[in-house]
């Protein structure tokens, strides 16, 4: 499975997500913003960093995610922080995540790394030994399929997909978490197209709800508000959305009220 791009996406959009890994309060994501980076010139990409958006937020977050074995890893993670305070800001307060799916896959020969392993400067997750997610833990439950085995994966989201369904939570978001439980069962069964694995988890019903028809809703004034905000042409955003021009009128009206 490749989780990089897979894992980007999803802190991207759950950001809460990462800090409840890292034992801090979920609202303090909206302390950091995160943003892949790369340094062209070595070849050096991490996978993910939430930097913060003010000092007193905190230190940086450098996060990786580990799901294949190799025993150059730590060698490459040493890199790619010196990497990081190079082109940056060598003042940077920091620290390293790694997320592991479980503890086999990280590498045996530790003892040259433990400047760094020995240090609170690094924070090690592996997915499959952190509390089974309560049943309304929907961010973490995602987590849990991301790291178990397919079939296993595949029962939990079956499991999961009704009470996503039933929840109090926004429509959007529920929508939001619909696409990633998807995604993750897409990857976990790369032979299977996304309407099989729709089909497999009967949510394809749920597109004719007025629950999902009202998650567009919502998610089609936030990307109108958004371009009203950069000053892009009525004519231009209702193209793009499919609002009507007087519906683009009332939100740019409603929003400054």
């Amino acid at each position: 499975m490749q989780s990089d791009p897979l894992f980007y996406r999803f802190f991207k959009d759950l950001p809460g997500t990462f800090f409840q890994l890292i034992d801090r309060p979920e609202e303090d994501a909206q302390l950091y913003e995160m943003k892949a980076i790369e340094y062209k010139s070595t070849s050096v990409r991490l996978d993910g960093v939430f930097s913060p958006r003010q000092p007193a937020a905190g230190p940086a977050y450098l996060w990786e995610a580990q799901f294949y074995l190799s025993n150059s890893f730590y060698a490459n993670l040493l890199t790619k922080i010196g990497r990081f305070l190079e082109h940056g800001d060598p003042a940077q307060e920091w620290k390293a995540v790694v997320i592991y799916p479980s503890r086999s896959l990280e590498q045996k020969n530790l003892s040259p790394y433990r400047c760094l392993l020995d240090s609170d400067q690094l924070i090690r997750i592996y997915l499959d030994e952190l509390p089974a997610a309560k049943p309304d833990q929907f961010e973490m439950g995602i987590l849990e399929l991301i790291a178990a085995r397919p079939e296993g994966a595949l029962q939990k989201a079956k499991a999961m997909v009704p009470r996503v369904l039933a929840s109090k939570r926004p429509a959007q978001f529920r929508r939001l978490l619909l696409q990633f439980i998807e995604t993750v069962i897409v990857h976990q069964f790369p032979k299977w197209s996304r309407k099989d694995v729709e089909k497999m988890l009967q949510v394809t019903d749920f597109r004719q709800t007025r629950v999902y028809q009202e998650a567009r809703e919502e998610e089609r004034d936030s990307i109108a508000l958004r371009m009203l905000e950069a000053g892009r042409p009525v004519a231009e955003i209702a193209q793009m959305t499919g609002l009507s021009q007087v519906q683009v009128r009332k939100l740019a009206k409603k929003s400054k009220e």
